[in-house]
């Protein structure tokens, strides 16, 4: 642990200071978040103000940091430093290191100026040069992002975060301890509003993390507000005059979200476009296939997050193919160390090693430590079955900092061997970059789960239908009159430009110069400079990902587009094959923006860095190692300079030109200070401090506005309910939103984070709350219950038949005449459970449960029927059809 205690906010050192002493915050005085969303992509302006409230006679250094997070998904492309008297000092991108040169520079001279650099692609810092005393200073960034998927397929999730989760091992030196503090606020702290637009009728709008109010129709403010389709607009809102203690969800429900569309965006001369759809095919699952799930139980993911993966884990157990006995599964928890349910290996998949994983789910407990990502994922990989595919399963709040590592690990991985990674982030300050990252280069899938999450399972219910679905690898897009190919890039060999001659000295070279202190004199050469790389010409089209790598049923596709080229074409198409020889032919009409702004060039270009920085690119491979990175970083500066966006290698710097430079005294301090900030930030990282953030939360709407009600409190549980031995979760609520227009209930959540590791805040307030170790125990939703009554073949226990919450109208001989079963059955009530268990499953769930959550379930349940007493579907269908009248 760290000597000194975790640093907040906006800060400084005192001149001269050392890494021990007291920093001088610059407090954090309001929020003001607004946001525009449109159909599957948002832009978002985030304004931050703070105060230097120290005096004037207070000698402080000229530079002041802190850290925010973004969405691993979106892109910066807008900084701006407004000072107190409105002065706009608008940012430019340049190449990382011409940039801090040009902010050091600045603040050396006495300039006021900022500075935003990217730390990991979920995370940027912020630099603040000369802050005049008591003066406030606001930080405008504006960035884009995709939308990512919701529980069901036509609803998408806005996320914006509101603080950095503590995640374990060393953070990024340049980060340090930096957060956000703020100060008692006389008014309100924090106002957020979103826009939403969407091309057809929003049927659905809800927030899983907060309260807040909602307004349907336009925007009274715009100037055709009453020509513009009512219910295609909405507005929500949420103020609070305290921090919030964890980030902010929005869903959006509207018909046609999961349909292909394909929407294009003109620049310069050049065309972004977004092709995105979430497909829906059947094809027969993938033959002699090893399934590992890997379940994070490190300190972070106590409480709720437990309570979500156990959950998670019940219902993926049951899905399993049964129909041969070459499915293998395993079970691993991961924390400091990685352990095996079974450590010789994987087991078949029957009754006994189902009721022996679902006995070992029930005890897990979040007591493995820290978070040691790579760890785990090796383990799995050393482990796994080298004689048959394998797709491994990730259940982790994504708290730790060696995205690098991690990413190489798998990438290597997926690339020598048949491994797929999926990736289910649970929390509310997951780690994005981590759990995409992960997914994205294991040729897998990612979905989130939000902590006050009860109804889930379609996300989990996706992902394993997408692990059992063959690899369609042979698929690319047709953009118009451009096709990708990587053939030029491919056939390009990487140059270094010659260095420029050295010209001859003239002078004579005195060996013995009496002036000269060796000792002093900084006049060495510096080492010769890299030279300057050859890029080739950009390409007619590039895209992104840089090829298509597999489609997956009920997993949302997007992929992205620069032509240069003027001309938008009138249509798009997703052409390929399976394996099998089947054709893929999808024809997408291209609808232009009418939104005036270039985020699609934006995003589009972020997404091709992406690929970049994965090494998905078609650069040549051979020769020097080196050379290759250097022509990959230099790539990237082209495309992060050309579309003005912050990256790994390009960072904003605004310098205020208006201001008169101050005195030489007043800034001679300023290397001494700047060295002593980076020295705290280097033992900060080090050490890696526990500093979660954590603040409460209050909504106070403006009355006309729909306000959501409080919760209802907690249901006691009804007799007869089957619950688990060990393991339950809250009665919380559902995070599927509420229906647009009507009342919704949205606690907030109280789960802490336990990791001893560092964590950083945009909003957070001081001290954190003592850790409560909760475990909460609760009653199963119906889904869950069954889910636990259900054999690995399908059939359901007897124990169905007592369930309470399916108020049952008939007694069991009532139900055995209803259902016309034969007579002398062996396994009668198994038979009738099962097929009672069938119809709940397909009338009594409710809207709200989407069908893919429950569909493999009552598959292989109609299998075991079939089977059992040799009928046809259509039978089967009939008898059913009768027990859906059963229930009260």
């Amino acid at each position: 642990m760290s000597s000194h205690s975790p640093i907040f906010g906006l800060y400084c050192l005192p001149s001269g200071a050392s890494a021990a002493c007291t920093p001088v915050s610059f407090p954090l005085l309001s929020v003001r978040v607004s946001a525009r969303l449109t159909d599957l992509s948002a832009q978002v302006t985030l304004v931050q103000t703070y105060l230097n409230a120290t005096a004037p006679e207070v000698p402080t250094s000229t530079e002041a940091r802190y850290a925010f997070p973004v969405p691993a998904r979106a892109v910066v492309h807008s900084f701006t430093m407004i000072r107190a008297d409105g002065t706009r000092v608008v940012g430019r991108v340049q190449e990382k290191r011409a940039a801090r040169k040009t902010y050091d520079s600045a603040v050396q001279r006495g300039k006021q100026a900022g500075i935003l650099e990217q730390s990991t692609p979920d995370v940027f810092r912020v630099s603040v040069g000369n802050i005049p005393p008591n003066e406030e200073v606001r930080i405008e960034l504006v960035y884009a992002t995709e939308l990512t998927e919701d529980e069901e397929n036509d609803s998408v999730r806005f996320h914006v975060p509101m603080h950095i989760g503590a995640r374990y091992g060393a953070a990024p030196a340049e980060l340090g301890g930096f957060g956000s503090q703020n100060v008692p606020s006389h008014g309100v702290f924090l106002e957020m509003i979103t826009h939403i637009e969407s091309t057809s009728p929003i049927s659905k709008i809800g927030s899983p993390s907060h309260t807040v109010s909602t307004e349907l129709g336009p925007d009274p403010a715009l100037p055709n507000a009453s020509q513009l389709p009512f219910s295609h607009y909405a507005r929500v809102s949420l103020s609070s005059d305290a921090q919030l203690q964890k980030d902010f969800v929005l869903t959006v429900k509207s018909a046609g979200l999961d349909a292909p569309r394909c929407v294009a965006e003109t620049r310069d001369g050049e065309v972004a476009m977004g092709l995105t759809f979430v497909p829906r095919f059947v094809l027969p699952p993938v033959a002699r296939q090893e399934y590992i799930f890997l379940v994070d139980r490190s300190g972070s993911m106590d409480g709720q997050r437990m309570v979500a993966a156990r959950k998670a884990l019940v219902v993926m157990l049951r899905s399993l193919p049964h129909r041969d006995s070459s499915s293998l599964f395993n079970i691993a928890s991961f924390g400091s160390d990685c352990t095996l349910l079974w450590p010789q290996g994987s087991r078949a998949y029957n009754q006994e090693t189902l009721e022996q994983a679902t006995e070992h789910v029930d005890s897990m407990r979040a007591t493995y430590g820290g978070t040691e990502i790579r760890y785990a994922l090796q383990t799995c990989f050393a482990k796994r079955q080298s004689d048959r595919p394998t797709s491994i399963f990730m259940l982790t709040d994504g708290d730790a900092w060696d995205l690098a590592g991690v990413l190489e690990l798998v990438k290597g991985t997926v690339n020598e061997h048949p491994v797929r990674v999926f990736v289910l982030g649970i929390g509310d300050a997951v780690s994005t970059a981590m759990c995409e990252g992960i997914a994205r280069v294991g040729n897998g899938a990612c979905m989130f789960v939000g902590e006050s999450e009860t109804k889930f399972t379609g996300k989990v219910a996706r992902l394993l239908k997408a692990a059992k679905t063959p690899v369609i690898g042979d698929v690319h897009v047709d953009w118009g009159s451009t096709v990708v190919s990587d053939e030029a890039e491919e056939e390009f060999e990487l140059l270094e430009c010659p260095p420029a001659p050295q010209t001859k000295r003239s002078a004579k070279l005195n060996v013995f110069d009496c002036d000269v202190d060796v000792l002093e004199s900084d006049d060495s050469p510096a080492p010769p400079p890299s030279l300057e790389i050859n890029l080739p010409p950009i390409p007619s089209a590039q895209q992104s990902p840089f090829k298509i790598r597999s489609l997956l049923p009920g997993v949302r596709c997007t992929v992205y587009a620069i032509l240069q080229s003027s001309q938008i074409p009138p249509k798009v198409a997703l052409r390929g094959s399976t394996t099998d020889g089947a054709t893929i032919e999808l024809p997408v009409d291209v609808t232009a923006s009418c939104l005036g702004t270039t985020a699609l060039h934006a995003i589009s270009a972020r997404k091709i860095i992406q690929d970049l920085e994965d090494g998905q690119h078609g650069l040549a491979r051979d020769g020097d190692p080196d050379l290759l990175t250097r022509t990959v970083n230099a790539a990237i500066v082209r495309l992060g300079t050309k579309y003005g966006i912050a990256s790994s290698q390009t960072s904003f710097v605004a310098v205020d030109e208006t201001i008169e430079s101050v005195d030489a005294n007043e800034v001679e301090t300023f290397e001494e200070g700047l060295n002593s900030l980076r020295t705290l930030a280097s033992a900060s990282a080090s050490s890696a401090p526990s500093a979660g953030v954590h603040m409460p939360a209050s909504a106070a709407p403006p009355p006309p506005m729909l306000i959501a009600a409080p919760p209802p409190p907690p249901r006691a549980p009804p007799p007869g309910s089957v619950a688990p031995s060990s393991s339950s979760e809250s009665d919380d609520t559902d995070g599927t939103g509420s229906d647009a227009g009507s009342h919704t209930a949205l606690p907030v959540d109280d789960a802490e984070e336990s990791d001893d590791d560092m964590g950083f805040g945009v909003f957070d307030g001081g001290t954190p709350p003592p850790h409560v170790d909760s475990d909460p125990l609760v009653e199963p939703d119906p889904l869950e219950a069954l889910a636990r009554l259900q054999s690995f073949d399908g059939a359901f226990s007897a124990q169905v038949l007592d369930l309470a919450f399916m108020h049952l109208t008939v007694d069991r001989a009532g139900l055995r005449a209803l259902l016309s079963l034969p007579a002398g059955l062996k396994d009668e009530d198994v038979l009738l459970a099962t097929v009672l268990a069938m119809a709940y499953l397909s009338s009594q769930l409710g809207g709200d449960v989407e069908r893919e959550c429950w569909e493999d379930m009552y598959s292989k349940a109609h299998d075991y029927v079939c089977d059992a007493l040799g009928w046809q579907s259509a039978q089967l269908m009939a008898s059913q059809a009768k027990a859906v009248d059963v229930f009260g």
